[in-house]
């Protein structure tokens, strides 16, 4: 499995799946959904902080944690 993590600022968004492509799909279309709901959100603002580095992803097993912050 794939999680990824981006910090906003304001909101910690996470994605999970399979691959690091459905991971991501998953976060964007939650940011999608965030945006519909909050007007002053930038639709392409995810996006930006995924393409700069600002995600942290991390790939997991089945039975394996991470201690967020410090992993990645």
């Amino acid at each position: 499995m794939v999680v990824i993590i981006v910090n906003t600022g304001h909101y910690e968004f996470i994605g999970l799946g399979e691959t690091h492509g459905q991971a991501t799909e998953g976060l964007l279309k939650r940011w999608d959904e965030h945006c519909e709901r909050n007007p002053d959100a930038e639709s392409g603002y995810m996006q930006e902080l995924i393409e700069e580095g600002s995600a942290q992803v991390v790939e997991m097993e089945p039975g394996s944690a991470v201690i967020y912050g410090l992993d990645g």
